[in-house]
């Protein structure tokens, strides 16, 4: 028997909770068993990451005006790279502590996948929404450029250091310095070959997500 679309969410959403919870729990262990704060940095990253997911809930929530659906569907644009984000936080594997490297592994892999499967959820609900509001191709679209602007912010946070806000609050400052990086040959092409690998590999996997609901019903019908 199917469920109904609030069922799913809920029970997705609880999925989230669990995913993003034991990552946490994974590093209230490594700090009750150092005393230092390294890492603390996630705890805020893993906050950004669920913020798409606010922001997605209120645009496909019942009732909901255009205007509101265009207000929350942009704020959720603009900090959606905050969730695949957490996967470069990979880089500081070995740069803390004096915790066993594995155990460091495991905990930002967790912070990783969290932050992955929480971005794609809040995709996969406007996904759904601009395909219900148009059609599939619109749908499928959206994915694609969306995958592709949130590939670019992710470099733009890693290797620029620049935040969601500041594209409101220092528009200006922000735009220059990626003009000014981008001007520069050898840096443009780390932006579009960073860009365009984040960018595959987003898409890949969005894919597998996508493709996993249909696959998943066969198994429990056996």
């Amino acid at each position: 028997m199917t469920q109904s679309p609030t069922k799913h969410t809920l029970l997705l959403l609880a999925a989230l909770l669990f995913t993003s919870s034991l990552a946490v729990a994974i590093w209230l262990v490594r700090f009750v068993y150092t005393g230092s704060l390294g890492f603390i940095f996630l705890q805020w990253n893993l906050f950004l990451a669920w913020l798409p997911v606010l922001f997605a809930l209120l645009a496909r929530r019942k009732g909901a005006s255009r205007w509101g659906r265009w207000l929350w569907g942009g704020l959720w644009l603009l900090f959606f790279p905050n969730a695949p984000y957490l996967l470069t936080d990979l880089l500081h594997l070995g740069q803390i502590g004096r915790v066993p490297i594995w155990y460091d592994l495991i905990m930002l892999l967790t912070y990783a996948l969290a932050g992955l499967f929480v971005g794609f959820a809040s995709l996969f609900w406007l996904h759904d929404l601009v395909a219900r509001t148009w059609n599939r191709v619109a749908g499928w679209l959206f994915v694609l450029v969306v995958l592709a602007l949130s590939s670019f912010g992710v470099y733009i946070g890693r290797f620029l250091r620049w935040n969601s806000w500041d594209l409101v609050l220092n528009p200006t400052i922000l735009l220059r310095d990626l003009a000014d990086h981008l001007l520069v040959r050898s840096q443009f092409l780390e932006t579009a070959v960073v860009t365009v690998l984040l960018t595959a590999v987003f898409i890949g996997t969005y894919f597998i997500i996508f493709a996993l609901p249909p696959q998943m019903a066969v198994v429990r019908e056996q």
